[in-house]
């Protein structure tokens, strides 16, 4: 079972030969992008075809994601207010404090 993606939204931008995935910022949409991993097929001779490779891809696909997935919790901050996971941009980092959150947070509780 594939796990939640840290991000609202994220793209999958993987190919027939490699794996990627683009989360985005929850409140502007900003992306980040996971390392590219390509499709390994080497170790089989005479290289799979069909449903063997479709298998392949799809447990190499689920992998790459859940390891992009684990990436992204690092790209983002989490509002502790909110929930949400927002870039460096839109989070607001309050000095000599432990109040830090989303912008959008920040501006509701300001009086």
């Amino acid at each position: 079972m594939r796990t939640k993606p840290v991000t609202r939204k994220y793209t999958n931008v993987s190919t027939e030969y490699e794996f990627q995935f683009v989360f985005h910022c929850d409140r502007c949409g900003a992306r980040a992008m996971s390392e590219k991993l390509k499709f390994r097929t080497e170790r089989y001779a005479p290289p799979p075809l069909g449903r063997t490779r479709a298998f392949l891809w799809t447990r190499q696909h689920d992998a790459a994601y859940e390891r992009a997935n684990n990436e992204a919790k690092f790209e983002f901050n989490v509002c502790p207010v909110c929930g949400r996971r927002v870039c460096s941009d839109c989070f607001y980092v309050s000095p000599g404090t432990d109040t830090d959150v989303c912008l959008d947070c920040r501006s509701s509780r300001k009086p």
